[in-house]
């Protein structure tokens, strides 16, 4: 569970803040060695916000689009008021190499949701740090990380993956070029309340950012920011989710494996009529359907928070 941690301001202060704190940004980027990449948002305002409404979006090598398909993915989920929420690319199989590499326990641990298992599939977690990465809420900007359309890479007429400028570097007139954005962990500033709505504009990380070492973890899960008159300690409504399998069943069990154990599950039938519904005190729960007539069904469940999600089941 992740909090966000806010300064006590003057009330002065919170006045001339409170326009700009009323929106989600990006706090933290981790651009680390291997596997170890993850994106934290924070919700600066008092109130929940659901995070259906929104989408993170990487722009590949200077790329001026991003594939609906594989290089956009919706959230889920709310994050309440004053909290962050830590995403972290889905690679934990111990045995993996490669691109397969697992994220590192201490990463791991940090983590709310695991996105992008496979590149495949969607690769928006797999920035190496010379993409773009958007937090679009529809088909509006609130925040980027670099700059849409440019690839950092040609800083120096060279695009290797192995070159210090494979990154957005610092733009200095004594001429230090040094790239941020690869193999770095960069936090947010204090002083900054609202997300780069800009995704064409120049992108110089010291500007609002503070960079780690590639493998320093440690500020994941909270966020110091200028943001309101109280000392936040809320922690952040997670995003429930959970899997059904097989789907279709053939042989009529179906096994669910739920994120949190849940309060209620129901089967229902197209119709809306319960023809199911249990209690249990574990994460992974088995159900016969093989008394059930064929077609289409639901199974909702219901989580303690509040949280309620419903999948389509097919029974042949």
């Amino acid at each position: 569970m992740k909090k966000i941690l806010l300064s006590i301001v003057s009330l002065l202060s919170f006045s001339a803040l409170t326009a700009q704190c009323s929106e989600l940004f990006i706090s933290e980027y981790v651009e680390g060695w291997s596997n170890n990449k993850a994106i934290e948002i924070v919700n600066p305002t008092n109130a929940s916000i659901d995070l259906s409404s929104y989408e993170l979006r990487r722009y590949s090598n200077g790329s001026s689009s991003a594939d609906p398909t594989t290089k956009r993915i919706a959230l889920s989920g709310n994050l309440a008021a004053y909290s962050v929420i830590v995403f972290v690319i889905d690679k934990r199989d111990s045995t993996g190499t490669g691109q397969e590499a697992p994220v590192w326990d201490t990463l791991q641990n940090q983590a709310d949701v695991f996105l992008c298992p496979s590149y495949t599939v969607n690769n928006v977690m797999y920035f190496n740090g010379n993409d773009a990465i958007a937090l679009f809420k529809g088909a509006t900007v609130v925040d980027v990380i670099g700059k849409v359309g440019e690839d950092p890479g040609t800083v120096n007429g060279t695009t290797s993956s192995s070159d210090k400028h494979f990154g957005w570097p610092l733009i200095s007139t004594s001429g230090d070029s040094t790239a941020w954005t690869k193999d770095h962990v960069l936090v947010r500033k204090f002083n900054v309340t609202q997300g780069d709505v800009n995704a064409l504009d120049i992108f110089d990380p010291r500007t609002e950012w503070d960079s780690l070492s590639p493998l320093n973890f440690s500020n994941l899960g909270e966020h110091f920011c200028n943001c309101g008159s109280l000392v936040g300690n809320k922690e952040i409504e997670k995003a429930e989710k959970f899997q059904v399998f097989p789907n279709p069943s053939n042989t009529g069990m179906v096994t669910i494996k739920a994120s949190s154990i849940p309060t209620t599950i129901s089967v229902f039938s197209i119709l809306g009529e319960i023809v199911e519904g249990t209690n249990t005190e574990s994460t992974t729960i088995r159900i016969n359907t093989s008394e059930l007539t064929k077609g289409i069904y639901f199974v909702s469940l219901s989580f303690e928070n509040g949280q309620k999600i419903t999948k389509k089941i097919v029974v042949n």
